[in-house]
C-alpha cells in the first residue's frame, strides 16, 4: 500500500478557485415570514386587550339624575350610571330580536331612569341596593317602567360591589346611596 494524501487535503502547489459563486436563491414562502406574522398577530392581541382596558376606565361615572338631565347632549355616548333599583319594577324581558333582557327603573335624589339590561345580571342584583350599569340612551317607550318618559337605558354590563369588604371600607357611600335612592 501506498501512502496517499487524503482526498480533502490541499496540494499546496495548487491555486484556489477564489471566484465569487452565485448566491443562493432566496427562500420565499411561510418560513421567511412566520416571525413577521407571529410578532404582529401578538401585537395585534396586545393592542385589543389595551384598547378594551382603556375604552372601560375612560367610561364617564353618572348618577341618574345628572344623566337624565344630560341626555339629549349624551345621545348615544356610553357611560355608567349609577342607583338604586326600584322596588317591583325587575322584569324578565323578550326584546323584538329575542334576546332575553331584565327591565327596571333606577333613581336617585328622586329622579327615576328606566333601564333595559342585556347582559349578566350581578347575583347580588337586587332592588335598593345601588348598582353600577354601563350603556347608553335609546329614546324610545318600547320597553316603560317607572319613569316612562319616552327613554331607556340600554345597559350590557352590570356591577354591584357591595361585599362585606367593600361594606366595611365604604359604609357612608353605601348609606348615602341608599338614602338617596330610594324611591316614593
Amino acid at each position: 500500500m501506498t501512502d496517499a494524501p487524503p482526498e480533502d487535503t490541499v496540494d499546496p502547489g495548487e491555486a484556489m478557485d477564489l471566484s465569487p459563486r452565485p448566491a443562493r436563491p432566496a427562500r420565499r414562502g411561510i418560513r421567511r415570514w412566520a416571525p413577521v406574522l407571529v410578532v404582529a398577530v401578538v401585537a395585534l392581541a396586545i393592542g385589543l386587550v389595551l384598547w378594551r382596558v382603556l375604552a372601560d376606565a375612560t367610561l364617564v361615572f353618572r348618577e341618574v339624575d345628572n344623566a337624565v338631565e344630560l341626555r339629549e347632549e349624551l345621545g348615544d355616548d356610553r357611560f355608567r350610571m349609577i342607583g338604586s333599583p326600584v322596588s317591583g319594577s325587575p322584569k324578565n324581558i323578550t326584546l323584538d330580536d329575542g334576546r332575553p333582557a331584565v327591565a327596571f327603573s333606577v333613581t336617585l335624589d328622586g329622579v327615576v331612569a328606566d333601564v333595559v339590561h342585556t347582559g349578566a345580571t350581578s347575583d347580588q342584583f337586587q332592588p335598593e341596593v345601588p348598582v353600577v350599569i354601563d350603556g347608553h340612551w335609546v329614546r324610545s317607550s318600547a320597553y316603560a317602567g317607572v319613569a316612562d318618559d319616552g327613554w331607556y337605558f340600554a345597559s350590557d354590563r352590570m356591577l354591584v360591589k357591595h361585599d362585606n369588604d367593600y361594606r366595611v371600607e365604604n359604609q357612608d357611600r353605601i348609606e348615602d346611596a341608599e338614602e338617596r335612592g330610594q324611591y316614593e
